[in-house]
């Protein structure tokens, strides 16, 4: 190993390097890191929202929306399998509280028909609509007629 006969580091600034570093660290930490987790964030809620009937209520799982409706806030006899593509009125117009993304759509929106959703929608072709008393609820997932024959069987068991 070569001995070091001279060493010298860039001239400083004389006032400084101000406050740039900082602030530049600033944004870092304030805007960057956050849009990394709401990232990662929306990935997840994406591959793993779920949604089970017990025998009193729906609970929906995801990571921003989900929540319990009790089963007696459901209109049973409403609901229904759609296709977003054909059924346009229950397209989505206007995000209030929401994601949406081309391939995946979750949150509070409003519709075109002018009533207000809590959306969960990955396949449009594959939607479940659930009407509560005070919103809609639009689902994609498989095998909608057994979901639609259980909540149904469920209804009868409690009458």
């Amino acid at each position: 190993m070569d001995n070091i006969i001279y060493f010298n580091t860039i001239i400083q600034p004389k006032n400084g390097t101000g406050s740039v570093s900082i602030i530049m660290v600033g944004i870092l930490l304030i805007v960057v890191i956050p849009l990394i987790f709401l990232t990662f964030g929306i990935i997840n809620a994406m591959k793993n929202t779920t949604l089970a009937l017990t025998e009193k209520e729906i609970i929906i799982k995801s990571l921003f929306y989900g929540r319990r409706i009790p089963i007696e806030n459901i209109i049973i006899d409403e609901i229904k399998q759609i296709n977003l593509e054909k059924d346009i009125e229950y397209n989505i117009s206007i995000r209030t509280n929401g994601i949406s993304m081309p391939k995946f759509r979750s949150g509070w929106m409003r519709l075109k028909n002018g009533k207000k959703a809590l959306t969960f929608i990955t396949d449009k072709n594959n939607v479940v609509l659930i009407p509560t008393t005070d919103y809609i609820l639009l689902f994609s997932m498989n095998n909608i007629d057994e979901f639609i024959n259980k909540i149904k069987e469920q209804k009868n068991n409690d009458e």
